[in-house]
């Protein structure tokens, strides 16, 4: 028996919590690469012959335009000959350019090239041993007959698809059991599963290392940092710079490509606010302050979208190609029923297989290592 005043902090245990009935995700879940670069992809690659585990893409480039000089090359106008690197590349009419000397091309025996005078245009000079040799133009003498030209043949780019997959497994007790915020426990944790699945594929976006597999490894696809080699420029703990950037688009442009999409951290998107601080166009407004950047207008006409993805490497800035990246879908996320073996009201899993193309890999880039706080 109790006496006096009964408050709430006595008899507790059949007091009912006030409780939300809803749940909230505090763990972010996002796919900004994902959705940048589109997940099924296979007509903009013109994929045949799919589903597979390995796919390939084609690439061919243009004859080489430059080669280099062995030996050196003396200034006397007596010297009509040089000796080159690779003399498939050359055909009588050619016209050369070393250093500031024009050479027309008259025969070619082996690797030593034989021009028909000195400076065919330009200053005469001495020429020292690795120089570059550019093809700068072509002047057939009229009538020639016609030789053996130089030709290049397609590669094949590769990468392999990777499994996503996660497990459920609920008990019949569990899930008679009432929830708040969960009106069905099978389908909150199938749904849970997808998006996790999907949270791991963007990341593999940025992490896949390129694993062809055996009936004990893993297979798995290369991402963005392991299939771009040409241009990777790491900054070794420098600040990110606007220049930084401009002369990866340039290197990009250079090699044939066209970026149109940076995919950073919230640190390299904070860096390219402050690049353009004093060249934004704004509204007047007192009760409003800082600028958010979006897109990048380059001096090459080349215009950029920029992204953050709390994926990205702290350190890394992407620079893309979107008509040559992007995931392709060998069999998209599915949920299915497995074989019970135990008391269960569900056992079953999340699934899917995707890959990634990072086609003609020189004309993305990566700037890598920069500096997080400066």
């Amino acid at each position: 028996m109790a006496l006096g005043q009964e408050i709430s902090y006595s008899a507790t245990i059949p007091q009912k919590r006030v409780v939300a009935d809803r749940i909230v995700m505090i763990e972010p879940m996002e796919y900004v690469a994902v959705n940048a670069l589109g997940i099924d992809n296979s007509s903009k690659f013109a994929f045949v012959n799919g589903p597979g585990t390995m796919y390939e893409w084609l690439e061919d480039v243009w004859s080489s335009r430059s080669d280099t000089l062995v030996g050196g090359l003396a200034t006397s106008s007596t010297t009509t000959t040089f000796t080159c690197t690779d003399s498939t590349l050359y055909q009588p009419g050619d016209v050369l350019l070393i250093e500031s000397e024009y050479f027309w091309v008259s025969s070619i025996s082996g690797t030593t090239i034989t021009v028909g005078t000195r400076s065919f245009g330009g200053t005469q000079a001495t020429h020292a041993d690795n120089l570059a040799i550019s093809f700068v133009g072509r002047a057939r003498l009229e009538g020639a007959a016609a030789g053996d030209g130089h030709f290049t043949q397609p590669t094949s780019g590769y990468n392999f698809s990777a499994t996503f997959q996660k497990s459920i497994e609920i008990s019949r007790s569990n899930a008679l059991l009432k929830r708040y915020g969960i009106d069905n426990v099978v389908d909150w944790e199938i749904n849970k599963k997808l998006e996790e699945n999907l949270r791991l594929l963007n990341l593999a976006m940025f992490h896949g290392q390129r694993k062809v597999g055996s009936g004990t490894t893993p297979r798995s696809f290369g991402g963005l940092k392991a299939m771009i080699t040409t241009n990777a420029t790491a900054l070794s703990s420098a600040a990110l710079t606007r220049k930084n950037i401009e002369d990866e688009v340039q290197q990009c442009w250079a090699a044939g490509g066209r970026p149109n999409l940076i995919i950073t951290g919230a640190w390299g998107k904070r860096k390219i606010a402050t690049f353009y601080e004093g060249y934004v166009k704004t509204e007047r407004a007192e009760n409003m302050g800082g600028i958010m950047i979006d897109k990048i207008v380059t001096p090459l006409a080349i215009n950029l979208d920029v992204v953050v993805d709390r994926d990205c490497q702290t350190d890394h800035l992407y620079l893309l190609d979107t008509n040559h990246v992007g995931g392709i879908t060998i069999d998209p996320f599915f949920e299915e029923s497995l074989g019970k073996s135990k008391d269960t009201a569900y056992y079953g899993q999340v699934v899917g297989e995707y890959g990634f193309v990072v086609r003609a890999e020189a004309f993305h880039s990566i700037l890598t290592g920069f500096s997080t706080t400066a």
